[in-house]
This record gives C-alpha cells, structure tokens and sequence, in this order.
C-alpha cells in the first residue's frame, strides 16, 4: 500500500517538475520546450530517480507539510490579532476579573450548558480569584448548545447590569443539568438579582448585541465550540488546561524576568 502511494506521488512529482519549470521560465518556453517523446522521457528519469530515492520525496513532503502548519499559524495569527485588540483592552465591554494591567490575560469561551466547561470551571476561577492583580479573566458567553444555553447566557449579561454577573456564572456553572427558566431565576435569586429586572435586561438591545459580537470573535478565529481560551492571544481549543496553565505561568515567568522586584509564585491549582 505505502508502495503504491509512493508510486503515485512520485508520477504526480514527475509530471509537475518539467511542467514548473516552463511555467517558470516563459522567456525560453518556445525554444526550450519539449516534444512529448522528450517529456516522457525526463518524466521517467525523475520517477525513477525519487522511486530509487524515497528520502528526497518524503522530505519533500515534510517540507510541505510544515509550510502548511507554518501558514495555518500564521493565518490564524492574523485573525486573533483584532479580537484580542478589542477583548484586552482596557475599553472592553466583556466581563472580567482582574486588572486590564495585568501581564497575564485569560478569555474563556464558554456555554453554561457544556460539560467541559464545568470541568474546567474551578481552575479558571482559581485564576479568576487570582489575588495578585498578575492575571485577568474574561469570560465570553458562547451559547451554542442548547437554547436554555442562549437563555442562561443573556441571563448573565442581564446580571452584569446588576454588579452581579460573577454572582450568577458561579451559581449556573455550578448547578448540575438542564438550566430551565425556572431553575435560573431560582439560582438568580440566591444570588441576591433583581430577577425581574433581570428579565427585562435579557431582551435588551446591548445584551443581544454582546453574544452576537461574541460569535463574530469565535468564528472569526476558528472557535466552533466550548471551552476555548486565548491567553495572550495565544489560542488553546477545548479543556486543555494544562496547556492553558503552561501558558499562564510563561506569562508570569516572563513578568517576573521582566520586574524581579515584584515576584510572585506561579498559579498553581489542584490536578
């Protein structure tokens, strides 16, 4: 089979070479150009010589394949750049914790209703309660799941309005199964909400517009689903938060290099 493959790649190899290189070279094209008993000819020397030398083919495509991740990163560099530009600074709308000073940003994208969310919810809050002004979190409604998801989710921002957004993303991501009106209205009242302000909030106009600027971001940087994180602009799809924690503690180390006077220890939270 890997033969075969081999045999494949090295007849397409064989045909683009001489082809790329008239294309290359319009200036001798007419003169230089090749009658096909001659094409067929330099064709099968080049399959030959990459079928007596694999190496050559298979760096080949290991070149091409790290120009691909190459590009990618670049491209989606590219993409986080104006989002990250509008969610860490210090005019930002989204609901965070922490100083917009802070050397280490954390976003979330999040859906109340997901189940990695949950799971990886007590360590960003260790992050959250982080009390050394080193590091804030933003926390991005995402609501893609479900539509008590979207519910939820405007719920939230609509508590913002009341100074107690955190009041209610720690009740709600912290309740267990399906979050029906009635079980948030239940959790925004333990949280000491208006919850009929809350209701007339929830259909707001900027309430709206704030979860649809949110999956503009998300899809604008690839984000499909829940968790993601941007730390330092540096994105991290699903729960992987040891990656996002490697990424945090960079971010403190490379403060703490920078101002030595002021250093602290590296968040660490329980495995």
């Amino acid at each position: 089979m890997a033969l075969h493959i081999l045999k494949k790649a090295a007849g397409c190899a064989a045909i683009a070479l001489p082809l790329a290189m008239m294309t290359l070279s319009p200036a001798h094209a007419a003169s230089d150009s090749l009658s096909p008993a001659q094409q067929k000819q330099v064709e099968s020397m080049i399959e030959g010589y990459l079928m007596d030398h694999p190496d050559v083919l298979m760096q080949a495509l290991q070149n091409v394949q790290t120009w691909q991740m190459s590009e990618q990163t670049r491209r989606q560099d590219e993409a986080i750049a104006p989002v990250w530009k509008a969610l860490a600074g210090k005019d930002s709308i989204a609901p965070s914790v922490g100083s917009a000073d802070a050397p280490v940003t954390v976003v979330e994208f999040f859906d109340y209703q997901c189940g990695y969310c949950k799971r990886a919810f007590d360590d960003v809050m260790a992050m959250a309660d982080d009390d050394t002004r080193k590091i804030r979190t933003i926390f991005l409604e995402l609501p893609i799941l479900t539509p008590e998801s979207v519910v939820a989710a405007r719920a939230a921002l609509a508590a913002q309005k009341q100074g107690k957004y955190l009041e209610l993303h720690r009740a709600m991501m912290g309740s267990r199964g399906k979050l029906s009106n009635e079980r948030i209205d239940e959790l925004a009242a333990g949280a000491g909400i208006d919850v009929a302000q809350m209701h007339k909030d929830m259909d707001s106009d900027d309430v709206k517009k704030e979860l649809s600027r949110n999956s503009g971001m998300a899809k604008a940087i690839g984000v499909n689903g829940t968790p993601a994180f941007l730390i330092n602009g540096t994105l991290v799809p699903g729960a992987d938060m040891e990656r996002v924690k490697s990424l945090v503690d960079a971010g403190l180390e490379k403060d703490s290099d920078r101002h030595p006077q002021n250093q602290t220890s590296l968040i660490e939270t329980d495995q």
